[in-house]
């Protein structure tokens, strides 16, 4: 199985960390990786909205200058709803999402994390074949 992701956030030391962290998960699993990194969140925005759906996971930072993390996933919910669920927030900002979207379950990892903590997230959101 290969997992597609794609990675959005502006600071290029998360998206090292992330990418790493994501490719021992695969390996530990068997699984294969494809892995996309975006720092902009407009051109990201456009990446989902037009091929979202090749995507298994998806990481998004919630504070990104221009376009937040929030504001992009309430733009993916009018135009492609059928990925939300392959969605997880990247912040140290949690309040952030929940004063924004009260009443839905949102996929968050809050920073700092570590590896396990990665691997449990990605073990809810990920689905085996």
């Amino acid at each position: 199985m290969e997992i597609k992701t794609l990675i959005i956030d502006d600071e290029d030391s998360v998206q090292s960390i992330l990418t790493a962290f994501l490719h021992r998960y695969v390996s530990e699993h068997g699984m294969q990786s494809h892995i996309e990194s975006m720092s902009d969140p407009i051109q990201s925005l456009f990446e989902l909205t037009t091929r979202g759906h090749e995507y298994q996971l998806v990481l998004l930072d919630v504070r990104i200058p221009k376009l937040s993390g929030d504001e992009i996933y309430s733009s993916i919910e009018q135009v492609n709803p059928d990925i939300l669920d392959r969605i997880m927030f990247v912040t140290g900002y949690p309040e952030d999402l929940y004063e924004r979207f009260p009443d839905k379950k949102l996929n968050v990892l809050q920073k700092p994390f570590r590896y396990n903590t990665f691997a449990e997230k990605l073990d809810g959101l990920i689905k085996p074949l």
